[in-house]
């Protein structure tokens, strides 16, 4: 799976904010612990003001049984990036200079696979893989360009080819 500090997964609990005894003596604060469906769990830091508004996403996400794109420092279990990932199924790939030209079914933005990502290989064939069968991938992008930083499989049934449960 791409970058080993990130997950996708539906959110399980966040627990109200308070002094954690993981972190009680080297980072001291009020932290929110968000426990994952897959067991992981991250700290909120919620003196930061990103930090409050991703609980309210996450608390959204949650409501709603949709996943998080989370990546978690793995030396304090802080959240350091939250994003949406979204559910596509994959049309055409095409090799330009830096990388490669992912159409996603049915988003008119140019989506695109960066070379200097250290996970192209495997991104480029997950994305490879879910073109060739019809499958559905979730994607989650860099919110400024379109940038694919993570591609997997979609869980569950496959979800209408409309676009409804597109976000973007």
């Amino acid at each position: 799976m791409p970058r080993t500090n990130a997950l996708v997964d539906g959110v399980k609990e966040i627990s109200r904010p308070g002094e954690t005894a993981l972190v009680r003596e080297r980072m001291p604060g009020l932290y929110a612990t968000v426990a994952f469906a897959s067991g992981r769990t991250g700290l909120l830091d919620l003196s930061v003001h990103r930090s409050r508004v991703w609980a309210e996403v996450l608390e959204s996400l949650q409501e709603a049984g949709d996943p998080a794109y989370v990546e978690v420092d793995p030396n304090t279990s802080l959240i350091t990036e939250v994003l949406l990932p979204s559910s596509f199924s994959v049309g055409r790939i095409e090799r330009i200079p830096d990388g490669l030209q992912v159409e996603l079914i049915i988003s008119h933005a140019r989506h695109s696979l960066r070379r200097s990502n250290p996970d192209f290989e495997e991104l480029r064939r997950t994305l490879e893989e879910a073109r060739k069968r019809g499958s559905r991938v979730l994607i989650t992008e860099t919110l400024d360009g379109h940038e694919i930083i993570d591609a997997r499989p979609a869980p569950g049934p496959a979800a209408p080819a409309d676009g409804a449960q597109q976000r973007r």
